[in-house]
Parts: structure tokens; C-alpha cells; sequence
């Protein structure tokens, strides 16, 4: 060890005090003598990350496993999305869906409820045939072996059912809530119909819990950029390790835009298609409180400043004033609160609920953070 310090001082002496003509260094009879001019620079770093090779570590981007393991995933992933026809005698239409429950020969699939009902004035397609692909060779699994399980117009989800004796690979949800800016994301559709099925792009999560305004959905979109086009409806977007993130529902389409798309959560998707699945319909809970979105109204550097409490929501009970500030959401069956920053956060983990749950808050109320009790979720007025 004494060597190798011996050494890294003279190195730095060396870099340090380069004005100065060291020609040899000489210790003592039973010291090691260096004579500098017999090395260049980079032998001296050589011959330093030698003596000292745990202070060396060497990063290497191996992009070859990466695209390796990404193409192993995609092959996989490709079979839980299907294609789905919808139509009458006089209308039809084409669109994708994903495979994410098996129970003995049925297969349940979530798409959009505007692929099954796309014109509110008319009543839904009830003739829905599941197309799949294998070796290239498009298969139909028509009507009489399909089933809507159920529609919900405000989130924009669906349930198929179909029974076949292929076997079909099952798509795995991923946790929404742990997702983040930036992440790889894989979309698989149907775009523009048949012809090119299982079609894949790639891009990154663009933008998280995002309400857009000139939608008529109620859902905490996630923002990203693989490119998706019509027909695409309904698809996967799945994450870097081949889970489930969202179900692709719509993209901006103006001049002044590009890859500005859209898909509907994972945590959403599930509380939505569990209850259609059980119920055929979805009743959406009612915290009952009034919050500016996007601003801080009380000068607070993170979470909801609530301006009202309404009397026939769930917030009243909880005990919950004008004035306090909410930064936690948690559901009893969770192990810990998730963190509030903004409006979008909050209203995106109340959707994510169900009516009954029991909820709590934390908040702040003048310099003191506080937790409310436990309060049952009640549900929205308007599906009263």
C-alpha cells in the first residue's frame, strides 16, 4: 500500500507542479526509485489503475443484450394483442385490443369503448369478431364465440370475452404509479387495419397523469411518443420489461404537433375492467372537495389547497377544512401513502379507487401534518 501511495503522490507532484524538471526521484537504500522520464503519461494512469484496481470501474453500454432482449419481449408480448371487427350491415371497423385474463378456454380483452360504441346516438356493435395472427396467417374468432362484457363511455373502456381452444399468451399489468419521464415505452396495434398487424413503434413516457382538456374522458392519461395512428385504438403500451402500462386511446392531431399520444393507465384499466367484468358497469367514488389545478392557491410548494369542502362527499367526514393542504392519499389495504404534489395527482389516485374503499389523507393544517381517519369512498353524484 505504501508503494502505491508512493506512487500517486508523485504522479500528482508530477501533474501538480509541472513547471518543475523532476528528473528522478531517489529514497532511501531499501526504497523503490522511479524515475519519472521513463514513463509517459497515460503508462503513469496505467500503471495506477494496475496497483489500485478497485478504483477502477469501467461502464459499458452493451446496446447488442439490450436490443436482444427487447426483440425476446416484443415476439412475446405481440400475441397478447389481438385485432378486433366490429360492425353491422352497414357499418364497420377495425381496431386492437389485449388479452389480459385467462380462465380455462375464455380469454377476456380490454379496447376502447369507442371501437364497440363509437356514435353515442346509436346503440353499441353487439357482431365483434377477435382476429389474431400466427406465421404470418390472419385466424377469426367470430361472434358466436365472443361476448361484451362491459362498456364504461367516461374512461373509455371495454370487455370482451372470446373462447377458443388456442392457447393465447396473458399480458402482466405494471404498477402506473411507480412509472417516470423517460422510460422506454412499446406500443402494439393494429394501425390502419389488418394489413399491418402487431405493428410495433417505440418512444419514451413524455409526460405522467395528464388531463386533457379537450377530451371527453375522465382518465389520468399518460403522455408518450410512439407513434400511433388509427386502428391503433385499444393497443398495448407496454414497458421496457414487457408489463402492461396502458391501453393506447387517442393522439393530437394538428399541424403544429407531433407524437403527442395518449393511453389510459394500468391502475386505471384495472379498477375499470374488474368492475365490468363483475358488475357490466362502472360507478366512479366522489372525494368532495374544490381545488385550484395547476397553481399553488395557498403559496405551497407542493400539494392541494382545498377552497371547499363539499356536504355530500367522502372529504367532509374525514374532517377535512377550507384552507388544508393534502400531500398524501392512501387506501386502507395499501401499506403506505402515496405522495400528492399536485391536483392531477390527487384526482388520478381517486379515479384509480373504488366506491366503499376506505381512504385517508395526510395534510397539512397550519404547521402541523396530520392523518384523517379512515372514510368509505361514496359514490360520484352523477351515477346516484
Amino acid at each position: 500500500m505504501k508503494k502505491v501511495l508512493g506512487l500517486l503522490v508523485l504522479v500528482f507532484s508530477v501533474f501538480v507542479l509541472s513547471s518543475c524538471d523532476f528528473l528522478f526521484i531517489e529514497e532511501e537504500e531499501d526504497k523503490i526509485v522511479y524515475d519519472l522520464n521513463e514513463y509517459t503519461r497515460q503508462e503513469l494512469i496505467d500503471l495506477v489503475e494496475e496497483l489500485m484496481e478497485e478504483s477502477y470501474h469501467k461502464v459499458e453500454y452493451d446496446l447488442d443484450s439490450f436490443e436482444a432482449a427487447a426483440t425476446e419481449m416484443l415476439m412475446q408480448r405481440q400475441e397478447t394483442v389481438v385485432g378486433i371487427r366490429v360492425g353491422t350491415t352497414l357499418q364497420s371497423g377495425t381496431a386492437s385490443g389485449v388479452i389480459y385474463r385467462k380462465s380455462g378456454n375464455d380469454y377476456y380483452v380490454v379496447t376502447n369503448h369507442h371501437v364497440i360504441h363509437p356514435d353515442e346516438r346509436a346503440i353499441p356493435f353487439s357482431n365483434v369478431q377477435i382476429i389474431y395472427e400466427r406465421n404470418g396467417m390472419r385466424f377469426t374468432i367470430d361472434n358466436t364465440n365472443t361476448e361484451i362484457m362491459g362498456l364504461d363511455a367516461t374512461t373509455d373502456l371495454a370487455v370482451i370475452k372470446f373462447s377458443s381452444n388456442q392457447n393465447f399468451p396473458v399480458a402482466e399489468f405494471a404498477d402506473s404509479y411507480d412509472l417516470s419521464v423517460g422510460q422506454f415505452v412499446f406500443a402494439v396495434g393494429n394501425p390502419l387495419g389488418f394489413d399491418y398487424f402487431g405493428s410495433v413503434t417505440m418512444g419514451v413516457i413524455s409526460g405522467l397523469a395528464r388531463f386533457v382538456p379537450t377530451s371527453q374522458y375522465e382518465v389520468p392519461f399518460l403522455q408518450h411518443d410512439a407513434a400511433i395512428s388509427p386502428r391503433n385504438s385499444g393497443g398495448g403500451l407496454f414497458d421496457i420489461n414487457g408489463k402492461l402500462i396502458g391501453i393506447n386511446n387517442m393522439k393530437i392531431v394538428e399541424d403544429a404537433t407531433t407524437n403527442i399520444n395518449f393511453a389510459i393507465p394500468s391502475n386505471t384499466v384495472l379498477r375499470i375492467i374488474t368492475e365490468l367484468e363483475t358488475e357490466g358497469e362502472v360507478q366512479r367514488p366522489y372525494f368532495g372537495i374544490q381545488a385550484a389545478s395547476g397553481i399553488s392557491d395557498c403559496g405551497q410548494e407542493y400539494g392541494v389547497c382545498i377552497s371547499a369542502v363539499a356536504t355530500d362527499g367522502t372529504a367532509i367526514d374525514t374532517g377535512l377544512l377550507a384552507g388544508d393542504i393534502i400531500i398524501g392519499y392512501k387506501l386502507e389495504t395499501w401499506d403506505s401513502y402515496i405522495d400528492v404534489y399536485n391536483f392531477n395527482d390527487l384526482r388520478e389516485a381517486i379515479l384509480n379507487s373504488q366506491v366503499g374503499d376506505n381512504v385517508s389523507v395526510k395534510y397539512i393544517r397550519g404547521d402541523q401534518v396530520y392523518e384523517s381517519i379512515y372514510v368509505p369512498l361514496v359514490i360520484h353524484p352523477d351515477d346516484r
